[in-house]
Protein backbone atom coordinates (compact mmCIF):
# COMPACT_ATOMS: atom_id res chain seq x y z
CA UNK A 1 0.00 0.00 0.00
CA UNK A 2 1.69 3.45 -1.01
CA UNK A 3 1.63 5.90 0.83
CA UNK A 4 -0.61 8.40 -1.29
CA UNK A 5 -3.18 5.54 -0.52
CA UNK A 6 -2.62 5.63 3.16
CA UNK A 7 -3.18 9.13 3.44
CA UNK A 8 -6.61 8.59 2.06
CA UNK A 9 -7.76 7.31 5.05
CA UNK A 10 -7.48 10.66 6.43
CA UNK A 11 -9.70 12.36 4.16
CA UNK A 12 -12.57 11.10 5.79
CA UNK A 13 -12.96 13.93 8.55
CA UNK A 14 -12.26 16.62 6.06
CA UNK A 15 -15.37 14.97 4.16
CA UNK A 16 -17.20 15.54 7.57
CA UNK A 17 -16.13 19.34 8.19
CA UNK A 18 -18.00 22.44 7.72
CA UNK A 19 -21.79 21.14 8.10
CA UNK A 20 -21.85 21.16 4.36
CA UNK A 21 -25.26 20.14 2.91
CA UNK A 22 -26.35 19.49 -0.28
CA UNK A 23 -27.66 22.23 -3.29
CA UNK A 24 -31.36 22.74 -3.93
CA UNK A 25 -32.74 23.37 -7.56
CA UNK A 26 -35.50 24.97 -8.12
CA UNK A 27 -37.72 24.05 -11.37
CA UNK A 28 -37.80 26.04 -14.34
CA UNK A 29 -39.65 28.83 -14.51
CA UNK A 30 -40.26 31.00 -18.16
CA UNK A 31 -39.52 34.52 -18.35
CA UNK A 32 -42.52 35.61 -16.81
CA UNK A 33 -42.11 33.91 -13.90
CA UNK A 34 -44.82 30.71 -14.60
CA UNK A 35 -43.98 27.33 -15.30
CA UNK A 36 -45.43 26.16 -19.05
CA UNK A 37 -47.61 22.62 -18.95
CA UNK A 38 -45.10 21.28 -21.64
CA UNK A 39 -42.11 21.74 -19.51
CA UNK A 40 -41.44 19.28 -17.13
CA UNK A 41 -39.21 19.78 -13.60
CA UNK A 42 -37.60 17.20 -12.02
CA UNK A 43 -39.97 15.68 -9.30
CA UNK A 44 -38.95 16.47 -5.85
CA UNK A 45 -37.88 12.55 -4.83
CA UNK A 46 -35.62 12.58 -7.68
CA UNK A 47 -33.58 15.74 -5.55
CA UNK A 48 -34.00 13.70 -2.45
CA UNK A 49 -31.67 10.74 -3.69
CA UNK A 50 -28.67 13.19 -3.07
CA UNK A 51 -29.74 14.38 0.83
CA UNK A 52 -30.42 10.38 1.44
CA UNK A 53 -26.78 9.16 -0.26
CA UNK A 54 -24.89 11.95 1.49
CA UNK A 55 -26.39 10.85 4.64
CA UNK A 56 -25.76 7.21 4.34
CA UNK A 57 -21.92 7.67 3.24
CA UNK A 58 -21.53 9.92 6.40
CA UNK A 59 -22.57 7.35 8.07
CA UNK A 60 -19.79 4.97 6.84
CA UNK A 61 -17.67 7.63 7.14
CA UNK A 62 -18.57 8.52 11.06
CA UNK A 63 -18.17 4.49 11.77
CA UNK A 64 -14.74 4.35 10.40
CA UNK A 65 -13.65 7.27 12.33
CA UNK A 66 -15.12 5.18 15.02
CA UNK A 67 -12.38 2.76 14.55
CA UNK A 68 -9.66 5.54 15.02
CA UNK A 69 -10.65 6.69 17.45
CA UNK A 70 -10.91 3.43 19.62
CA UNK A 71 -7.53 2.22 17.61
CA UNK A 72 -8.73 -1.00 16.11
CA UNK A 73 -8.95 -1.64 11.75
CA UNK A 74 -10.98 0.55 10.18
CA UNK A 75 -13.72 -1.65 8.64
CA UNK A 76 -16.53 -1.28 5.72
CA UNK A 77 -19.42 -3.90 5.45
CA UNK A 78 -19.44 -3.73 0.73
CA UNK A 79 -22.40 -5.95 -0.41
CA UNK A 80 -21.88 -8.22 -2.78
CA UNK A 81 -23.36 -8.42 -6.12
CA UNK A 82 -22.60 -11.70 -6.59
CA UNK A 83 -25.79 -12.58 -4.53
CA UNK A 84 -27.90 -10.37 -6.88
CA UNK A 85 -26.87 -12.70 -9.85
CA UNK A 86 -27.56 -16.07 -8.16
CA UNK A 87 -31.38 -14.54 -7.80
CA UNK A 88 -30.54 -15.03 -3.93
CA UNK A 89 -33.50 -13.42 -1.80
CA UNK A 90 -31.26 -11.25 0.56
CA UNK A 91 -28.02 -9.07 -0.04
CA UNK A 92 -24.44 -10.32 1.18
CA UNK A 93 -22.34 -8.47 3.09
CA UNK A 94 -18.78 -8.92 3.36
CA UNK A 95 -16.20 -6.72 5.95
CA UNK A 96 -13.52 -5.15 4.48
CA UNK A 97 -10.81 -4.17 6.83
CA UNK A 98 -7.73 -1.81 6.72
CA UNK A 99 -5.43 -2.69 7.63
CA UNK A 100 -6.65 -5.86 5.70
CA UNK A 101 -5.78 -9.20 6.18
CA UNK A 102 -4.15 -9.52 3.11
CA UNK A 103 -2.86 -5.95 0.83
CA UNK A 104 -5.41 -6.90 -1.17
CA UNK A 105 -8.10 -6.46 1.43
CA UNK A 106 -6.34 -3.39 2.40
CA UNK A 107 -6.55 -2.39 -1.27
CA UNK A 108 -9.63 -2.95 -1.55
CA UNK A 109 -10.59 -0.66 1.40
CA UNK A 110 -8.77 2.36 0.17
CA UNK A 111 -10.13 1.73 -3.26
CA UNK A 112 -13.84 1.93 -1.55
CA UNK A 113 -13.04 4.81 0.71
CA UNK A 114 -11.96 6.72 -2.34
CA UNK A 115 -14.83 6.11 -4.72
CA UNK A 116 -16.79 6.97 -1.39
CA UNK A 117 -15.10 10.34 -0.72
CA UNK A 118 -15.54 11.17 -4.17
CA UNK A 119 -19.18 10.39 -4.43
CA UNK A 120 -19.69 12.12 -1.46
CA UNK A 121 -18.16 15.24 -2.69
CA UNK A 122 -19.74 15.19 -5.88
CA UNK A 123 -23.17 15.42 -4.45
CA UNK A 124 -22.48 17.71 -2.08
CA UNK A 125 -21.21 19.89 -5.02
CA UNK A 126 -24.04 19.20 -6.94
CA UNK A 127 -21.51 17.89 -10.01
CA UNK A 128 -21.74 14.38 -12.03
CA UNK A 129 -18.27 12.39 -12.16
CA UNK A 130 -17.88 9.57 -14.77
CA UNK A 131 -16.46 6.15 -14.04
CA UNK A 132 -13.66 6.92 -17.01
CA UNK A 133 -12.46 9.94 -15.34
CA UNK A 134 -12.41 8.30 -11.79
CA UNK A 135 -10.08 5.55 -13.56
CA UNK A 136 -7.93 8.01 -15.39
CA UNK A 137 -7.21 9.89 -12.26
CA UNK A 138 -6.26 7.07 -10.20
CA UNK A 139 -4.65 4.74 -12.50
CA UNK A 140 -1.94 3.63 -10.16
CA UNK A 141 -4.74 2.87 -7.68
CA UNK A 142 -7.30 1.03 -9.35
CA UNK A 143 -5.13 -0.96 -12.20
CA UNK A 144 -8.29 -1.18 -14.61
CA UNK A 145 -11.34 0.72 -15.75
CA UNK A 146 -13.58 -2.60 -14.63
CA UNK A 147 -12.35 -2.52 -11.06
CA UNK A 148 -13.75 0.78 -10.69
CA UNK A 149 -17.30 -0.53 -12.73
CA UNK A 150 -17.64 -3.02 -10.23
CA UNK A 151 -16.90 -0.86 -6.95
CA UNK A 152 -19.34 1.76 -8.03
CA UNK A 153 -21.75 -0.86 -8.68
CA UNK A 154 -20.65 -2.94 -5.05
CA UNK A 155 -21.33 0.57 -3.02
CA UNK A 156 -24.33 1.60 -4.62
CA UNK A 157 -26.01 -1.84 -3.49
CA UNK A 158 -24.53 -1.07 -0.24
CA UNK A 159 -26.60 1.69 0.40
CA UNK A 160 -29.74 0.49 -1.34
CA UNK A 161 -29.25 3.39 -3.85
CA UNK A 162 -29.08 3.63 -7.87
CA UNK A 163 -26.38 4.45 -9.36
CA UNK A 164 -26.96 7.20 -10.36
CA UNK A 165 -28.21 8.80 -7.03
CA UNK A 166 -23.68 8.99 -6.17
CA UNK A 167 -23.30 11.15 -9.17
CA UNK A 168 -20.99 8.45 -10.55
CA UNK A 169 -22.09 7.51 -14.02
CA UNK A 170 -20.66 5.71 -16.91
CA UNK A 171 -19.43 7.59 -20.27
CA UNK A 172 -21.97 8.78 -22.09
CA UNK A 173 -23.50 6.64 -24.78
CA UNK A 174 -26.82 7.41 -25.50
CA UNK A 175 -27.42 10.05 -27.80
CA UNK A 176 -30.87 11.82 -29.02
CA UNK A 177 -32.85 13.73 -31.80
CA UNK A 178 -35.64 15.42 -32.13
CA UNK A 179 -37.77 19.07 -30.69
CA UNK A 180 -36.67 18.47 -26.71
CA UNK A 181 -34.75 21.13 -24.76
CA UNK A 182 -33.04 20.29 -21.32
CA UNK A 183 -32.34 22.89 -19.16
CA UNK A 184 -29.15 21.25 -16.87
CA UNK A 185 -29.41 22.00 -13.18
CA UNK A 186 -25.68 24.37 -13.60
CA UNK A 187 -27.37 26.59 -15.96
CA UNK A 188 -26.88 24.93 -19.25
CA UNK A 189 -29.16 24.20 -22.17
CA UNK A 190 -29.00 21.16 -25.01
CA UNK A 191 -31.18 21.36 -27.67
CA UNK A 192 -31.72 17.87 -29.61
CA UNK A 193 -32.82 18.94 -32.49
CA UNK A 194 -29.41 21.58 -32.95
CA UNK A 195 -27.33 18.23 -34.29
CA UNK A 196 -28.02 15.71 -37.25
CA UNK A 197 -26.28 13.53 -35.93
CA UNK A 198 -27.72 13.57 -32.08
CA UNK A 199 -26.49 15.18 -28.46
CA UNK A 200 -25.68 12.78 -26.19
CA UNK A 201 -28.13 11.99 -23.26
CA UNK A 202 -26.93 14.14 -19.74
CA UNK A 203 -27.44 12.49 -16.60
CA UNK A 204 -31.08 12.40 -15.09
CA UNK A 205 -28.90 14.20 -12.08
CA UNK A 206 -27.75 16.98 -14.12
CA UNK A 207 -30.96 17.71 -15.80
CA UNK A 208 -33.51 20.56 -14.10
CA UNK A 209 -36.15 20.88 -16.42
CA UNK A 210 -37.19 19.07 -19.98
CA UNK A 211 -39.15 21.21 -22.57
CA UNK A 212 -41.51 18.59 -24.94
CA UNK A 213 -42.46 21.01 -27.13
CA UNK A 214 -44.86 19.08 -29.66
CA UNK A 215 -43.30 16.59 -28.81
CA UNK A 216 -46.17 13.54 -29.73
CA UNK A 217 -44.25 9.99 -29.88
CA UNK A 218 -40.28 8.42 -28.85
CA UNK A 219 -38.58 6.08 -30.76
CA UNK A 220 -35.72 3.94 -29.19
CA UNK A 221 -33.28 2.30 -31.36
CA UNK A 222 -31.24 -0.77 -31.02
CA UNK A 223 -28.96 0.17 -33.67
CA UNK A 224 -26.42 3.71 -34.14
CA UNK A 225 -26.49 3.16 -37.74
CA UNK A 226 -30.30 3.09 -37.98
CA UNK A 227 -30.28 5.96 -35.90
CA UNK A 228 -28.09 8.28 -37.58
CA UNK A 229 -29.78 7.38 -40.90
CA UNK A 230 -33.57 8.57 -39.59
CA UNK A 231 -31.36 11.37 -37.66
CA UNK A 232 -29.76 12.56 -40.81
CA UNK A 233 -33.21 13.26 -42.64
CA UNK A 234 -35.24 14.59 -40.09
CA UNK A 235 -37.72 12.01 -39.51
CA UNK A 236 -38.31 13.19 -35.95
CA UNK A 237 -39.55 16.04 -37.91
CA UNK A 238 -40.98 14.35 -41.04
CA UNK A 239 -42.91 11.70 -39.61
CA UNK A 240 -46.76 11.19 -40.57
CA UNK A 241 -47.39 10.37 -36.75
CA UNK A 242 -46.16 14.26 -36.33
CA UNK A 243 -42.85 14.86 -34.12
CA UNK A 244 -40.96 12.55 -32.19
CA UNK A 245 -37.68 11.92 -30.38
CA UNK A 246 -35.41 9.05 -31.63
CA UNK A 247 -32.87 7.43 -28.86
CA UNK A 248 -30.73 5.12 -29.34
CA UNK A 249 -28.17 3.28 -26.83
CA UNK A 250 -26.37 1.77 -29.21
CA UNK A 251 -27.03 -1.86 -28.45
CA UNK A 252 -27.53 -2.47 -24.79
CA UNK A 253 -29.15 0.56 -23.05
CA UNK A 254 -26.92 1.97 -20.50
CA UNK A 255 -28.04 3.26 -17.09
CA UNK A 256 -28.34 7.15 -17.88
CA UNK A 257 -30.30 6.23 -21.00
CA UNK A 258 -32.63 4.43 -19.34
CA UNK A 259 -32.62 6.77 -16.39
CA UNK A 260 -33.44 9.45 -19.14
CA UNK A 261 -36.30 7.58 -20.53
CA UNK A 262 -37.59 6.66 -17.33
CA UNK A 263 -37.48 10.66 -16.61
CA UNK A 264 -39.16 11.13 -19.47
CA UNK A 265 -41.75 8.80 -18.91
CA UNK A 266 -42.52 9.80 -15.27
CA UNK A 267 -42.80 13.72 -16.74
CA UNK A 268 -44.52 13.16 -19.59
CA UNK A 269 -47.15 9.41 -19.32
CA UNK A 270 -49.40 10.20 -22.30
CA UNK A 271 -46.40 10.70 -24.93
CA UNK A 272 -45.96 6.59 -25.90
CA UNK A 273 -42.06 5.10 -26.10
CA UNK A 274 -41.81 2.65 -28.45
CA UNK A 275 -38.53 0.63 -29.15
CA UNK A 276 -36.88 -0.90 -32.44
CA UNK A 277 -34.66 -4.13 -32.49
CA UNK A 278 -33.79 -6.41 -34.86
CA UNK A 279 -35.19 -9.85 -34.87
CA UNK A 280 -32.99 -12.32 -33.27
CA UNK A 281 -32.59 -12.86 -29.28
CA UNK A 282 -30.42 -9.79 -28.69
CA UNK A 283 -32.86 -7.87 -29.59
CA UNK A 284 -35.36 -9.27 -27.46
CA UNK A 285 -33.38 -8.99 -24.96
CA UNK A 286 -32.55 -5.55 -25.53
CA UNK A 287 -36.34 -4.27 -25.23
CA UNK A 288 -36.55 -6.47 -22.27
CA UNK A 289 -33.20 -4.47 -20.62
CA UNK A 290 -35.35 -0.94 -21.38
CA UNK A 291 -38.84 -2.50 -19.57
CA UNK A 292 -36.58 -4.46 -16.38
CA UNK A 293 -32.69 -3.57 -16.51
CA UNK A 294 -30.24 -6.51 -16.53
CA UNK A 295 -31.17 -7.91 -13.52
CA UNK A 296 -27.40 -7.83 -12.14
CA UNK A 297 -28.09 -4.53 -9.71
CA UNK A 298 -30.53 -4.73 -7.15
CA UNK A 299 -31.43 -0.56 -8.36
CA UNK A 300 -32.32 -1.41 -11.44
CA UNK A 301 -35.87 -1.91 -10.90
CA UNK A 302 -36.04 2.20 -9.73
CA UNK A 303 -35.27 2.86 -13.55
CA UNK A 304 -38.29 -0.01 -14.40
CA UNK A 305 -40.39 0.95 -17.80
CA UNK A 306 -43.19 -1.35 -18.34
CA UNK A 307 -45.29 0.74 -19.90
CA UNK A 308 -42.63 0.88 -23.69
CA UNK A 309 -43.80 -1.01 -25.92
CA UNK A 310 -42.22 -2.65 -29.05
CA UNK A 311 -42.45 -1.98 -31.88
CA UNK A 312 -40.40 -4.72 -33.86
CA UNK A 313 -39.15 -6.12 -36.26
CA UNK A 314 -41.74 -8.88 -35.19
CA UNK A 315 -41.60 -12.49 -37.02
CA UNK A 316 -45.48 -10.79 -38.31
CA UNK A 317 -43.75 -7.73 -39.64
CA UNK A 318 -41.01 -10.52 -41.66
CA UNK A 319 -44.53 -12.40 -43.00
CA UNK A 320 -45.20 -9.35 -44.90
CA UNK A 321 -42.10 -7.72 -46.47
CA UNK A 322 -42.42 -8.67 -49.92
CA UNK A 323 -38.57 -7.96 -50.23
CA UNK A 324 -38.50 -10.53 -47.36
CA UNK A 325 -40.15 -13.60 -47.90
CA UNK A 326 -41.62 -15.09 -51.29
CA UNK A 327 -43.42 -18.07 -52.66
CA UNK A 328 -40.82 -19.76 -54.48
CA UNK A 329 -37.48 -20.69 -53.84
CA UNK A 330 -35.25 -18.08 -54.60
CA UNK A 331 -32.17 -20.09 -54.38
CA UNK A 332 -31.81 -20.14 -50.39
CA UNK A 333 -29.30 -22.56 -49.49
CA UNK A 334 -31.02 -23.63 -46.13
CA UNK A 335 -34.84 -22.94 -45.87
CA UNK A 336 -36.33 -22.22 -43.11
CA UNK A 337 -38.82 -25.12 -41.45
CA UNK A 338 -42.48 -24.44 -41.24
CA UNK A 339 -45.22 -24.64 -38.67
CA UNK A 340 -49.11 -24.18 -38.49
CA UNK A 341 -48.11 -22.26 -35.37
CA UNK A 342 -46.10 -19.74 -36.81
CA UNK A 343 -46.32 -17.16 -40.11
CA UNK A 344 -46.12 -18.90 -43.32
CA UNK A 345 -42.86 -18.96 -44.35
CA UNK A 346 -41.26 -20.18 -47.18
CA UNK A 347 -37.54 -19.00 -47.60
CA UNK A 348 -35.45 -15.88 -48.10
CA UNK A 349 -34.32 -13.06 -50.62
CA UNK A 350 -30.61 -13.25 -49.97
CA UNK A 351 -28.49 -14.35 -46.85
CA UNK A 352 -27.95 -10.77 -45.99
CA UNK A 353 -31.59 -10.35 -45.59
CA UNK A 354 -32.12 -13.14 -43.09
CA UNK A 355 -29.69 -15.72 -41.52
CA UNK A 356 -29.27 -18.74 -40.10
CA UNK A 357 -29.53 -18.79 -36.50
CA UNK A 358 -25.72 -19.52 -34.73
CA UNK A 359 -25.02 -21.82 -31.91
CA UNK A 360 -24.85 -18.59 -29.60
CA UNK A 361 -28.33 -17.34 -30.45
CA UNK A 362 -29.78 -21.23 -29.90
CA UNK A 363 -28.21 -20.98 -26.26
CA UNK A 364 -29.08 -17.30 -25.62
CA UNK A 365 -32.75 -18.26 -26.97
CA UNK A 366 -33.07 -21.23 -24.03
CA UNK A 367 -31.55 -19.33 -21.27
CA UNK A 368 -33.88 -16.33 -22.31
CA UNK A 369 -37.01 -18.83 -21.91
CA UNK A 370 -35.99 -20.01 -19.07
CA UNK A 371 -35.15 -16.71 -17.56
CA UNK A 372 -38.41 -15.24 -18.50
CA UNK A 373 -40.27 -18.35 -16.70
CA UNK A 374 -40.38 -16.44 -13.57
CA UNK A 375 -42.01 -12.94 -15.49
CA UNK A 376 -45.83 -12.49 -15.67
CA UNK A 377 -47.04 -10.11 -18.16
CA UNK A 378 -48.86 -9.64 -21.59
CA UNK A 379 -45.57 -7.69 -23.18
CA UNK A 380 -43.21 -10.98 -21.53
CA UNK A 381 -45.92 -13.41 -22.86
CA UNK A 382 -45.45 -11.94 -26.47
CA UNK A 383 -41.37 -11.95 -26.00
CA UNK A 384 -42.02 -15.64 -25.42
CA UNK A 385 -43.62 -16.29 -28.74
CA UNK A 386 -41.69 -14.63 -30.91
CA UNK A 387 -38.41 -16.34 -29.25
CA UNK A 388 -40.24 -19.73 -29.50
CA UNK A 389 -41.20 -18.46 -33.48
CA UNK A 390 -37.53 -17.28 -33.92
CA UNK A 391 -36.26 -21.45 -32.38
CA UNK A 392 -38.28 -23.24 -34.97
CA UNK A 393 -37.86 -20.87 -38.11
CA UNK A 394 -34.13 -20.86 -37.31
CA UNK A 395 -33.49 -17.16 -38.88
CA UNK A 396 -32.93 -13.86 -37.90
CA UNK A 397 -33.03 -10.71 -39.35
CA UNK A 398 -31.79 -6.85 -38.90
CA UNK A 399 -33.49 -3.71 -39.20
CA UNK A 400 -31.11 -2.99 -41.79
CA UNK A 401 -33.04 -4.48 -44.35
CA UNK A 402 -35.89 -1.84 -44.06
CA UNK A 403 -33.28 0.62 -44.42
CA UNK A 404 -31.72 -0.65 -47.48
CA UNK A 405 -34.63 -1.11 -49.34
CA UNK A 406 -35.61 2.16 -48.64
CA UNK A 407 -38.43 1.48 -47.26
CA UNK A 408 -37.86 2.69 -42.87
CA UNK A 409 -39.66 5.70 -43.47
CA UNK A 410 -42.73 4.33 -44.34
CA UNK A 411 -42.85 1.23 -42.51
CA UNK A 412 -42.42 3.80 -39.30
CA UNK A 413 -44.83 5.54 -40.88
CA UNK A 414 -47.46 2.54 -40.84
CA UNK A 415 -45.86 0.76 -37.40
CA UNK A 416 -45.90 3.99 -35.24
CA UNK A 417 -49.35 5.52 -36.42
CA UNK A 418 -50.89 1.51 -35.75
CA UNK A 419 -49.37 1.63 -32.28
CA UNK A 420 -50.79 5.25 -31.59
CA UNK A 421 -54.26 4.24 -32.89
CA UNK A 422 -54.21 1.71 -29.46
CA UNK A 423 -52.27 3.96 -27.29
Amino acid sequence: MSTGNIKLIFTVSACLQGGRVPVAFAPSMTSNGHQVSHVGSIPTEHLNYAGAAISRIESIFESVINNLLHNEPMSIALASRRSLRRRQSHVALRQIQFPGRSAQEAQRFARVLLILQLSHDALVSGTVLTKRNIFYQHQELFGTQRVVDELVDDVATTLELDRDDLNIVASAKGIMAGPLRIRLIDGGELDASSSDTGVVIPASRSIQSIDVGSLRWVLVIEKDATFRSLASTRYWETSASGNGLLVTAKGYPDMITRSFLHLLGRQQPDIPIFVLTDFDPDGLKIFHCYLHGSGNILTDSTVDNPSFSWLGIRSSHLAAMDRVLQTSNSGSSQPPPTSSSTPALTSFTAQSVAVALTLRDRKMIVDTLKAFETEDGVTIGSLRRELQYMQVLGYKAEIQLLDDSGNLDSWLDTQIQIEMNTW
